[in-house]
């Protein structure tokens, strides 16, 4: 039987290697894992080799035995996302919900006694998503109206200006200047960036987000100004407060660490991670917070405040966003935002529905997989548009 595995000749697997092979695709196939192209793989050994058939029928007959189809439905998908974030928390490898599905149905059929291979051999790789992306890129943009484009991939780069020399590295900046004067730092969908303050604050930007800032604080405080997602590890200086403002709120703080996010309209979050913070409201109203506590604050309702994951709150900053039983409707604009490409829901799909995932900024396939398997979510690409029905 002439079975192809990437990156390993026909002539050299055993018979046992050959056996794990199908097993691995057949428990992607039960997942909804398989790619176009390891699914036209399938077709085509079912249809030319009949060893593989027969083996692949045998798995078909003790899957429906055993139900395999209903107990991976069953399956706690948010139950499965907690374990991936105990893994991330960890330091070790995450492996996405496709992947624990299809580790559930290798539980299952490993109980009728006949087949319990573990793969040893390389997966097969699935072609990348062919997205004709049109991302915008990083800029900085002056108070004198000139725009410096900030590229993410590039080495060391020194950018001299009129009033300040901009110094660029893999996503980072940093700057010396004794220019007071607010400029904006824009960071489009789908990317993210690093900047380093006049005083030594660092602030990581989410996508979609703007930050206002002078190249130098001025004797008073020192302000800033932000619309999205932003951490801020703020340098201690008591003599100088640092304040962040949004369209709603400010928070006020001497030397800390918390997350900021504006993203849902009439609503600003902050998550304090150490030290203290006091946030104020359009009245003027107040709430301090202590590590671990994040106050929502909505202008018609005022501040709430709850604990939070910080794992969860700050995963964006290393590329991952956790969601728990989303609607579709927020889900196309968070994807839209995250990975800087554009999803719409086709009209004959129900907006309301939920679903609880992961998503990896490098890796959209596995996040259209992850819907496939747990939600029974199609996509049709087109362009860079993906919609999802």
């Amino acid at each position: 039987m002439q079975l192809l595995i990437k990156g390993i000749s026909p002539d050299l697997l055993t018979m046992e290697q050959v056996q794990e092979k199908i097993f691995e695709l057949y428990l992607q196939h039960l997942s909804g894992s398989l790619s176009a192209e390891e699914e036209r793989y399938v077709q085509e050994m079912l249809q030319h080799d009949a060893d593989f058939k027969a083996q692949w029928e045998q798995l078909e007959a003790e899957s429906i035995t055993l139900h395999t189809d209903k107990y991976l439905e069953q399956i706690d998908s948010a139950a499965v996302l907690q374990q991936i974030r105990e893994e991330r928390t960890a330091h070790r490898p995450a492996t996405h919900l496709k992947k624990w599905m299809a580790a559930a149905a290798v539980l299952l059929l490993a109980g009728s006694g006949v087949y319990y291979f573990f793969a040893r051999t390389a997966p097969v790789t699935s072609p990348a998503i062919a997205m004709e992306q049109q991302k915008q890129p990083v800029r900085l943009l002056l108070s004198s109206g000139e725009k410096v484009e900030l590229t993410k991939d590039s080495g060391a780069k020194t950018i001299a200006l009129n009033n300040a020399t901009l110094s660029t590295s893999n996503g980072t900046l940093q700057y010396t200047s004794a220019d007071t004067i607010l400029n904006t730092l824009d960071v489009p969908a789908g990317e993210s960036y690093k900047l380093t303050l006049s005083d030594g604050t660092e602030v990581w930007l989410n996508a979609a987000t703007r930050l206002r800032f002078p190249f130098h604080f001025g004797r008073a405080e020192r302000e800033v100004y932000v619309d999205g997602e932003a951490y801020f590890k703020v340098a201690a200086n008591a003599d100088k407060p640092f304040v962040v403002h949004t369209a709603l709120t400010s928070v006020h703080v001497l030397g800390t660490a918390f997350n900021i996010n504006t993203y849902q309209a009439g609503i600003v979050k902050t998550a304090l991670v150490e030290g203290s913070v006091v946030t104020k409201g359009k009245m003027n109203e107040r709430q301090a917070l202590q590590p671990g506590i994040q106050a929502d604050y909505d202008a018609g309702k005022g501040f709430v405040t709850s604990h939070f994951d910080e794992e969860e709150v700050l995963s964006w900053r290393s590329g991952v966003y956790y969601y728990h039983r989303m609607p579709l409707t927020t889900l196309i604009a968070t994807a839209s935002r995250f990975y800087g490409i554009r999803f719409v829901l086709d009209k004959n799909k129900e907006a309301g529905q939920v679903v609880t995932g992961l998503m990896d900024r490098n890796r959209l396939e596995d996040f259209l997989s992850d819907l496939k398997t747990t939600a029974h979510i199609e996509y049709r690409l087109s362009g860079n548009e993906i919609t999802l029905k």
